[in-house]
């Protein structure tokens, strides 16, 4: 059984990188438009003190926190993704884009999610 799932997996992690970090570059930046969206119309309801300290209040709740989280998780993919697309494009690497996916957009980025994730996560959400 773990000899056929790390073959399936040798065989099918190279083949399908490029149309994997198409969506995810399509699904990031439309989660990140969505929520540009909604970022602009709390900031443009926030005249009244009232209504500025009840968003901050919000703002400070633990499940806010989380999509924060995921808010860093889709910047960090999408602007590591863009990088290897920016690369690939330029003329760098266009032989590797398939590692340059794996290693970068996934290995960087996971590393950089998990420490600008870890922050988040000890001091508000677990405190």
């Amino acid at each position: 059984m773990a000899n056929s799932l790390r073959l399936a997996i040798r065989k099918y992690r190279w083949k399908y990188a490029g149309m994997l970090g198409f969506w995810i570059q399509r699904i990031t930046g439309l989660a990140l438009l969505a929520y540009l969206f909604l970022h602009v119309k709390t900031i443009h309801q926030l005249n009244d003190p009232q209504k500025f300290q009840a968003a901050l209040d919000q703002f400070g709740q633990p499940l806010f926190k989380l999509g924060e989280i995921g808010l860093l998780a889709a910047v960090v993919a999408h602007s590591l993704n863009g990088i290897r697309i920016t690369l690939v494009d330029a003329g760098y690497g266009v032989s590797k884009q398939r590692q340059m996916f794996w290693y970068l957009a996934i290995g960087v980025g996971a590393v950089i999610f998990i420490a600008g994730a870890l922050p988040i996560l000890i001091y508000t959400v677990i405190k």
